[in-house]
């Protein structure tokens, strides 16, 4: 009876808080992924073989929770899925962006694994992104770091700001145990599809090899630009890479990168794509282009269907790469 009675008593009293100690939600809290799989022949120039190829797929979890009036908790859970053979170095899920944070009349706050502002002010200049097309191929700095906090404030008109810190977490290294020894930052501006971001990152680890300087820490400065005429989007993007305080001893980099990609709706659910990067570093004169055409064919809101052809020249590689593929996309 007794413990029948301080268990009444505990529920009353929790009852009788105010509702503003307590955060309502989630609000909208929902799954969401993306399953993109394609057929592909695959020719490194000596021969050539058939792949089936999961393109990036992946399922999430985001939201947020009311605190008050203008305070919001965020969060987000992304895991990349391998809809071929279902096991990446003996994964069947790998982190992809994982954050939680705050969100309010001051701006955004948040802390994970997650894209850097540098990678995200590519926007969707690249359209070819998770395929063989993806400007990783020839370009530094697609980035998604660990230890990472970033702050973006609100939007003014159609401008706002992005800039991260990144923990290096190594004490035995000064350029690595700082607050802000690695950061990326951007500017960018978009109202009415025309968008314009200026990014830099000081001391990151590169998330992509570039032309096979590894996964070294680099400095960036990149420009980015997206305009719409009609049913075409125009874009282009202009980076130049240089080695970090951190990277590997005797390594150089100076390497200077540019990209241009159009797209055009040209009716009955079709787009067509096409773009070309090109990359030389002067340090080691290795130099590195592609080029990618595509079509695209929506069969509903989250649905399509698409073909693509890419070819990548690269000056460490005895041969040219092609492929040529078809493959279906569904977000939900």
């Amino acid at each position: 009876m007794m413990r029948k009675t301080t268990l009444a008593v505990a529920i009353a009293s929790a009852l009788a808080l105010p509702v503003s100690a307590y955060a309502v939600g989630p609000i909208d809290g929902s799954v969401y992924g993306k399953v993109n799989i394609s057929v592909v022949n695959d020719d490194n120039g000596t021969d050539d073989q058939m792949e089936l190829n999961s393109n990036a797929s992946r399922i999430g979890v985001k939201g947020k929770a009311k605190l008050t009036d203008t305070l919001y908790v965020i969060y987000k859970a992304e895991y990349e899925s391998y809809w071929d053979d279902g096991d990446k170095n003996g994964n069947t899920f790998s982190q992809r962006n994982i954050i939680g944070g705050l969100k309010g009349d001051f701006g955004t706050v948040w802390g994970g694994k997650h894209d850097t502002p540098t990678k995200m002010a590519q926007k969707k200049v690249d359209l070819f992104n998770d395929l063989e097309g993806d400007i990783k191929q020839v370009m530094a700095g697609e980035t998604r770091a660990s230890n990472i906090v970033n702050y973006t404030t609100p939007k003014f008109s159609g401008f706002s700001a992005s800039v991260a810190t990144i923990f290096g977490e190594d004490r035995s290294d000064n350029d690595k145990d700082g607050f802000f020894d690695s950061y990326s930052a951007v500017a960018q501006y978009e109202v009415d599809g025309v968008y314009v971001a200026v990014a830099l990152d000081e001391n990151v680890k590169s998330g992509s090899k570039s032309q096979g300087m590894g996964k070294d820490y680099v400095n960036i400065f990149r420009v980015v630009g997206q305009f719409p005429i009609g049913p075409v989007t125009l874009g282009a993007m202009w980076q130049n890479a240089e080695e970090g305080d951190s990277a590997t001893t005797g390594m150089k980099l100076d390497e200077d990168s540019w990209h241009v990609s159009a797209k055009w709706k040209v009716g009955n659910g079709y787009t067509l794509k096409a773009q070309y990067t090109e990359s030389d570093d002067d340090e080691s004169d290795n130099d590195a282009d592609m080029m990618s055409f595509g079509l695209d064919k929506k069969l509903g809101k989250k649905t399509k269907v698409f073909a693509f052809y890419t070819t990548l020249d690269k000056s460490t590689a005895a041969d040219d790469s092609d492929w040529i593929g078809v493959g279906l996309e569904h977000k939900f």
